[in-house]
């Protein structure tokens, strides 16, 4: 656990910087993305509802674009991450890089924009991906078993956390696909593959990193989902932004905190 209390402890000394600006797009996420939409469908699935029908209504449910005005609002509140992530990047390395980075992130905004918009882009195309390959798979099973077995229930849990667990340790082995672009000057796919392979020996730690942090976020929301109350949408959606908002902030301080230490490199903000 020690990458998690590193990037913790970082998170909890820039905590404006670190997590101020990502409330913004995840507002959006949390209010029209439920990040355990699948379990929704699951908890249908086993309490035999007959909601989901279909494989596009499936595939609509876990993607969350049941509505064109509501991809609108998403699109919007990705380019706002992309932005965000792009900032949180730039001074997250300056700061680890060179110490306390006095012109602060706001007067630096158009260098960190600059040198790290084009790779938090590339990357997030790929995680986005990777997401949408999830969902169409996910998709296809749950139909699948929906009609070919009367009793669906177990399979799909033990095929949803199957997936959701290979969606982290992609995520995980990937996370320094950005500095590795930024830093070293690599393309897209070189990072990727710089990222598996500096990361192989440490990549269970790291899988785990990441799991704990989401396990605890989403523990609320599974609750809310199989025992439901009348409101509990507007409970759900308040899990759903601190869902975002946390994970993605945490992400963005674990990616250059892991790079530091697999790179050997000194970290000047923790003698500041």
């Amino acid at each position: 656990m020690s990458y998690s209390r590193m990037t913790l402890a970082y998170m909890g000394r820039n905590f404006l910087k670190s997590m101020g600006l990502m409330l913004i797009p995840t507002l959006i996420f949390g209010i029209f993305i439920q990040p355990l939409s699948m379990l929704e469908v699951i908890v249908s699935i086993g309490r035999k509802e007959q909601t989901y029908n279909s494989f596009l209504e499936i595939f609509k449910k876990i993607n969350g674009f049941d509505h064109m005005w509501k991809f609108v609002f998403l699109a919007i509140a990705l380019l706002l991450a992309l932005v965000v992530i792009s900032l949180e990047s730039g001074y997250n390395r300056q700061n680890m890089r060179y110490g306390s980075v006095s012109r602060g992130i706001w007067k630096n905004a158009w260098t960190y924009l600059n040198d790290n918009f084009l790779s938090v882009f590339k990357y997030s195309i790929v995680i986005l991906i990777s997401l949408e390959v999830v969902a169409i798979l996910m998709s296809t099973f749950l139909y699948t078993t929906i009609k070919l077995f009367r009793n669906a229930l177990p399979m799909c849990i033990i095929v949803a956390l199957l997936f959701i667990l290979l969606e982290i340790y992609f995520i995980a082995v990937t996370i320094l696909a950005i500095p590795n672009m930024t830093m070293k000057g690599f393309g897209l796919f070189k990072a990727i593959g710089q990222s598996i392979y500096s990361l192989s020996a440490k990549s269970i730690k790291l899988f785990f990193s990441v799991l704990w942090v989401a396990a605890l976020l989403v523990l609320p929301m599974i609750f809310l989902i199989i025992f439901p109350f009348n409101g509990v949408k507007y409970l759900l959606a308040v899990f759903s932004v601190l869902f975002y908002w946390i994970m993605i902030s945490y992400s963005c301080a674990l990616t250059y905190v892991v790079y530091f230490d697999v790179e050997e490199l000194e970290r000047e903000d923790l003698k500041v």
